[in-house]
C-alpha cells in the first residue's frame, strides 16, 4: 500500500465520527465559508461576533474554504502560510477535520497529494527533540514503512496546524532553523522551520488559530489570510431541527433567539447555536400558541446548568476562574486545581457535553475543554458573585460599579462577558433593586463613552438586567427633549445605538409574492420590532391572528401601529387580538381594520378594549358591515372616562341616524379626547348630524368627515353655528356629496364670520352655484387686523384647500373667487375648480389673480372645463408673470389642441415655479409634447411632470 493510501486510510479511521456522529450531536455544515481579511482584530470574540451596534454592516464575497487549499503550488518559499483565523467555536476544528475526510475519501481537495493534519495542543505534549520524520511518524504511526524523506519533498504536499492559540511554546521566527526532515530538534524550531520555508520548501502549511494568537506569526509569511465565518441563517435553522425535531418547536425556537439581535448574532457561533437549541427545546411549550417569552442570555446559561444537579458544578466555578485567562485546554494536573479528577470530569463531560468536553489524542493523553469559552466566562462571573457577595470588605453594587469601570478601560472587550453574566445573575438571584446606583453608575458611563464601543458592551449589561433599560429615557428625549445634564449629542448617538441595538424598524410590509398568514409567521421577530406594521391587502386571516397577538402582547414589542385593511380577519379574528389589546404590556397606538368583514359583534370586544387600553389612539372600522347595533355596543367603550381615543374612522359601516345617536350620546359624556371623526359614506342624514351637532359639539375636533351622507341645508345650521364657537379647532371639514345647496353654504359661511379656522373644506358636488361662490369669497375676503406691540398686522381667513370641484358654479363664480386670489392677505393654496362649468371666459380673471404679486395659491384644477385653446391662451398670460407662484396646474379633459401646447411651452419658459402640468384627456398628439419634453430635459426651467396621452 503507498504512502498516500495509507495516510487516507488513517484519517479516514480518525474522523469517522463526522460521518456518523453521536446520538445528540447536529450534523455539521457541508460546507465552510470564509471571507478574506487583511488584518486580524484584537478584540473579545464576543464583541467581534455581536453586530448588533450597526443598522447595517458590510457585505463581503464568501470563498469556500477548499479553495483557500487550491493555492498554485509554486509558491515563494517564503510565503506558503494559509492562516485561518475565526473566534472560538466558530468550527476551526472541524473545518479542519471536514477538509482531511473529504481529501481521504477523495470527494475533494483532489490536487493534493498528502495531507497531514497536526493539532498545536498534542504538539505541546513532545518534549524532547524530534526530527520531522519522527514526529510525523509519532501521529500516524501506520506510515512509519511508507514514509520516507523523499516522499516529502514532492509538491502538493500539506502540512495543516490546527489550534495555535493552544500552543504553550513560544514561536522564535529569528532562531536556527532546520532544513532536513531527520534532523532533530524542539516542536517550536521544526514549526517555525516549515512556515518560514526551511524545511520542506516545496509544501503547503496551514495554520487554523484565534484572531489573538494570529500575530505569533510574521505577516511576511502569509500566502493568504482568511476569516472563517459562522453560521448562516439555513445553517442556524438545520442545527435548530436536528436538535429539537419537533417543527412547531423549532419555529418558535427561531424566534425566540431573533427577538434579540444579539443572541441572533452569537447563534452564528455552533456550540452556542447548540446551546440555545437544547434550552429552548425544554423551555419552549407547544402548547403556547404564539406566546413570546424570551430568555437573556444569562438565563439561556443559567438553564443550562440547572439541567445538571451534578456535585462538580462548584468546582467549575473555581476551575473557570483559575482559567480565565489561559488557554482552551486543560488537562490532568490543571483539573486537579481545582479539585477535580479525570474520572469525575469524563462522567460529567458524557452527562453535560455542552458544558465540559473531552478529548484523546497524543500518547492516549486526555484533555478537557468547557463547551466554548463562554461557558467558562459564566462560571467565572457566578464565582466572582459569590465572592463578592460572602466579602465584607465593600457592598456588592461598589464591587460590581469598579468592574464596570475595569471593563470600560479594556480596549480588546476582555471583561465585557464576564460583565455581562455578572449583571444577569444579579438579576436572577435578585441581589439588587432597580434603583440601585449601579445601573444609574453605568447609564453615566454609557452617555460619557457614547462613541466608543464599549458603551455597546455596557448596554448589553444593562439589558441583561432589564430588558427595557433606557427605552423611557430615549423616549422621553425623543418627546420631550430631555437630556438629563448631557449633551443633546450624547442623546443622539444614544438614540441611533438602540435602534440599531434593538434592530428597530419603522415600516414592515410583505411581499407581494409573500402576502398569505404562513409568510407572515414567518416573519414575526422582525414584526416585533417593527413601529408601523402595514398588511393591507395581504391574504391574510384568521389564522395570523393568534401570533399578531402575541406580539401585542409581549413587553419587548415596539408595534405601535397595526394595519391590517381588506384582510378576512372577521369577528373571530378582532376578538383575538382584543385579547392582548387590553394586556398592560400592549403598547399599541393605532389599529386599522378597514375591510376585514366584521359585524356588530366585534364592537363588543372592542369597547372592552377601549375601556381596558391605555395607549390606543386610533380606531379605523372603515368598510365593516357594523350599524346601528354594532355603535351601540362600541359606545359602551366610548363613553368610558379610560378611553383616550383621538381618533375614529367608521366610513361605509351602514350605520344611520340612530347609530348616530349613539355616538353623539358616547362622545357627550366622553369628549376630551376624540379630534379626528370619520362617517363618510353613512346615511346618518340631517338627524344624526344635528344629534352629534347637539351632543357633542364638533368644534372641539379638527377633523370632520361627512362625505355622502343625506345631509342638507338643516344640517349646515348646526354646523355653521360650531364654527361660531370660541375655541372651535375643526380645521379640516368634508361635507362632499351631500345636498347642501347654496342654502346650507350660507350657514356655513356664517360660522365662519366668526372665528372660523378651517383649512381644508370639501364641498365636491353640493348643488352650489355662483351665489354660493359669491357667499363664499366675501367671507375669504375677509381680513381681520391686530394690534401688536410694534405694528398693525393683517390676517386673512386661514383656508387654505378649496375644493369646489363638480358644482355648476360658473363664469361668475370664478369671478367672484378670482378676488380671493388677488388679496394679498389670502391663504388659498389649492383650489380644485374641476367639473364647475367653466369656459374661456374665466380665464382672463383667473390669469390676473395669478399675476399679482404675491400670490398666494400653489395648485389649480381646471380639469373636465370647456376651457379650449382660447381659455389657455388667457391664463398662460399670469402663468409668465414673475410673480405667479403656480407648482402645479391640471387642464385635463379640457378641450385643447396641440396650439395650447405652443402657447403653454413658450409660458413656462418665463416661469420658475410650475413643476406639474397635467393634460391628460386633450386631443393632442405625442408629437406636440416634444418642445415640453424639452422642457423637462432642460435643468433651467422649473417643469418636471407632465401626462398627455390622447383621448
Amino acid at each position: 500500500m503507498d504512502l498516500q493510501t495509507c495516510l487516507k486510510t488513517s484519517l479516514r479511521t480518525k474522523y469517522q465520527k463526522l460521518i456518523d456522529p453521536p446520538a445528540g450531536d447536529s450534523l455539521l455544515p457541508p460546507r465552510f465559508c470564509c471571507r478574506d481579511v487583511s488584518s486580524f482584530s484584537d478584540q473579545h470574540d464576543f464583541r467581534h461576533v455581536d453586530k448588533s451596534d450597526f443598522h447595517t454592516w458590510a457585505g463581503f464575497s464568501p470563498v469556500l474554504l477548499g479553495d483557500l487549499l487550491s493555492c498554485d503550488c509554486r509558491h515563494r518559499s517564503s510565503q506558503r502560510t494559509v492562516i485561518t483565523v475565526g473566534v472560538n467555536g466558530v468550527g476551526k476544528t472541524t473545518a479542519v477535520q471536514r477538509c482531511a475526510l473529504d481529501w481521504a475519501v477523495n470527494r475533494d481537495h483532489h490536487k493534493i497529494h498528502l495531507l497531514f493534519p497536526l493539532t498545536f495542543w498534542e504538539l505541546n505534549l513532545i518534549k524532547q527533540k524530534v526530527s520531522l520524520m519522527k514526529l510525523l511518524q509519532m501521529f500516524y504511526p501506520d506510515l512509519k514503512e511508507q514514509l520516507n524523506a523523499r516522499s516529502l519533498a514532492g509538491n502538493n504536499v500539506w502540512f495543516v496546524l490546527d489550534g495555535l492559540e493552544d500552543f504553550s511554546l513560544p514561536l522564535n521566527f529569528s532562531c536556527p532553523s532546520v532544513s532536513d526532515v531527520s534532523e532533530a530538534s524542539t516542536v517550536d524550531v521544526l514549526v517555525t522551520s516549515l512556515i518560514r520555508g526551511d524545511l520542506l520548501h516545496s509544501a503547503h502549511v496551514w495554520v487554523t488559530t484565534h484572531s489573538s494568537a494570529a500575530a505569533r506569526i510574521p505577516p511576511c509569511y502569509f500566502l493568504k489570510q482568511a476569516e472563517l465565518q459562522g453560521f448562516s441563517d439555513p445553517q442556524k435553522e438545520q442545527r435548530f431541527r436536528s436538535i429539537i425535531g419537533h417543527e412547531e418547536l423549532v419555529i418558535k425556537a427561531i424566534d425566540h433567539v431573533k427577538v434579540s439581535r444579539s443572541l441572533d448574532f452569537l447563534c452564528e457561533i455552533p456550540p452556542i447555536c447548540s446551546i440555545m437549541a437544547n434550552v429552548l427545546k425544554k423551555h419552549l411549550n407547544p402548547d403556547d400558541g404564539y406566546k413570546i417569552t424570551p430568555l437573556s442570555l444569562t438565563q439561556i446559561y443559567t438553564k443550562l446548568i440547572e439541567a445538571s444537579k451534578s456535585d462538580i458544578l462548584s468546582k467549575l466555578k473555581k476551575l473557570a476562574s483559575l482559567w480565565l485567562e489561559k488557554g482552551n485546554v486543560m488537562y490532568k494536573d490543571d483539573l486537579l486545581e481545582a479539585d477535580i479528577s479525570a474520572e469525575e470530569a469524563s462522567a460529567f463531560s458524557k452527562e453535560c457535553p455542552l458544558v465540559l468536553t473531552e478529548e484523546t489524542g497524543l500518547k492516549n493523553t486526555t484533555v478537557f475543554r468547557f463547551g466554548h469559552s463562554s461557558i467558562r466566562e459564566f462560571f467565572a462571573a457566578s464565582a466572582k458573585l459569590d465572592t463578592i457577595v460572602a466579602s465584607q470588605d465593600s457592598s456588592l453594587s461598589e464591587s460590581i460599579q469598579r468592574l464596570v469601570n475595569e471593563a470600560q478601560e479594556s480596549v480588546e472587550g476582555k471583561l465585557d462577558l464576564l460583565l455581562r453574566f455578572t449583571f444577569g445573575l444579579v438579576k436572577e438571584r435578585r441581589l439588587l433593586e432597580p434603583t440601585d446606583g449601579l445601573f444609574n453608575h453605568t447609564k453615566r458611563k454609557i452617555l460619557e463613552n457614547i462613541l466608543c464601543s464599549s458603551a455597546v458592551s455596557l448596554l448589553h449589561c444593562l439589558r441583561e438586567y432589564d430588558s427595557q433599560a433606557f427605552l423611557v429615557q430615549v423616549r422621553n428625549y425623543l418627546k420631550y427633549g430631555l437630556t438629563s445634564g448631557y449633551e443633546p449629542m450624547c442623546w443622539s448617538f444614544l438614540c441611533q445605538r438602540t435602534r440599531n441595538f434593538e434592530g428597530m424598524r419603522d415600516t414592515f410590509e410583505l411581499q407581494v409574492s409573500m402576502r398569505c398568514d404562513e409568510k407572515l409567521l414567518r416573519h414575526l421577530p422582525i414584526i416585533l420590532k417593527t413601529r408601523k406594521v402595514m398588511l393591507r391587502f395581504s391574504n391574510l386571516t384568521v389564522k395570523c391572528c393568534p401570533a399578531l397577538a402575541a406580539v401585542l402582547g409581549t413587553k419587548e414589542s415596539y408595534l405601535r401601529v397595526l394595519d391590517l385593511g381588506y384582510n378576512s380577519i372577521g369577528d373571530v379574528g378582532v376578538r383575538i387580538l382584543v385579547d392582548e389589546l387590553c394586556s398592560p404590556n400592549c403598547r399599541l397606538k393605532s389599529l386599522r381594520l378597514p375591510g376585514c368583514g366584521l359585524t356588530s359583534h366585534s364592537c363588543e370586544d372592542l369597547a372592552s378594549a377601549l375601556l381596558l387600553s391605555t395607549t390606543l389612539r386610533e380606531l379605523d372600522l372603515s368598510r365593516n358591515e357594523l350599524g346601528d347595533d354594532g355603535m351601540g355596543k362600541l359606545s359602551a367603550g366610548l363613553s368610558a372616562p379610560q378611553c383616550e381615543l383621538e381618533t375614529l374612522r367608521l366610513s361605509q359601516c351602514n350605520i344611520e341616524h340612530e347609530g348616530c345617536g349613539y355616538l353623539a350620546e358616547a362622545l357627550e359624556e366622553n369628549h376630551d379626547y376624540l379630534k379626528v371623526l370619520d362617517l363618510s359614506i353613512n346615511m346618518i342624514r340631517d338627524d344624526g348630524a344635528n344629534k352629534l351637532c347637539e351632543y357633542f359639539g364638533i368644534w372641539q375636533l379638527s377633523q370632520l368627515e361627512m362625505y355622502h351622507c343625506g345631509l342638507t341645508a338643516w344640517s349646515c345650521r348646526n354646523i355653521g353655528k360650531a364654527l361660531e364657537v370660541r375655541g372651535c379647532s375643526l380645521v379640516e371639514l368634508n361635507l362632499s356629496n351631500n345636498k347642501l345647496e347654496d342654502a346650507g353654504i350660507k350657514s356655513i359661511c356664517e360660522g365662519f364670520y366668526s372665528l372660523g379656522r378651517l383649512e381644508k373644506l370639501n364641498l365636491t358636488r353640493c348643488g352650489i352655484t355662483s351665489y354660493g361662490c359669491i357667499l363664499l369669497a366675501k367671507v375669504l375676503n375677509q381680513v381681520s387686523s391686530v394690534q401688536s406691540a410694534e405694528q398693525l398686522e393683517y390676517h386673512g381667513v386661514e383656508l387654505s384647500e378649496l375644493d369646489l370641484s363638480k358644482n355648476c358654479i360658473g363664469d361668475k363664480g370664478v369671478y367672484a373667487l378670482s378676488a380671493v386670489l388677488r388679496n394679498p392677505y389670502s391663504s388659498l393654496r389649492r383650489l380644485n375648480l374641476s367639473r364647475c362649468s367653466l369656459t374661456e371666459r374665466c380665464c382672463a380673471d383667473l390669469a390676473a389673480g395669478l399675476a399679482l404679486r404675491d400670490s398666494p395659491l400653489w395648485e389649480l384644477d381646471l380639469s373636465g372645463n370647456e376651457l379650449k385653446d382660447k381659455g389657455v391662451k388667457k391664463l398662460c398670460v399670469g402663468l409668465r408673470s414673475c410673480h405667479c407662484q403656480l407648482a402645479k396646474l391640471a387642464l385635463r379633459s379640457c378641450s385643447l389642441t396641440s396650439k395650447s401646447i405652443d402657447i403653454l411651452t413658450s409660458a413656462l419658459k418665463s416661469n420658475q415655479h410650475l413643476v406639474e402640468l397635467h393634460l391628460m384627456g386633450n386631443k393632442i398628439d405625442d408629437s406636440d409634447i416634444t418642445a415640453l419634453l424639452e422642457l423637462i430635459n432642460n435643468p433651467k426651467y422649473a417643469l418636471q411632470t407632465i401626462d398627455f396621452p390622447a383621448d
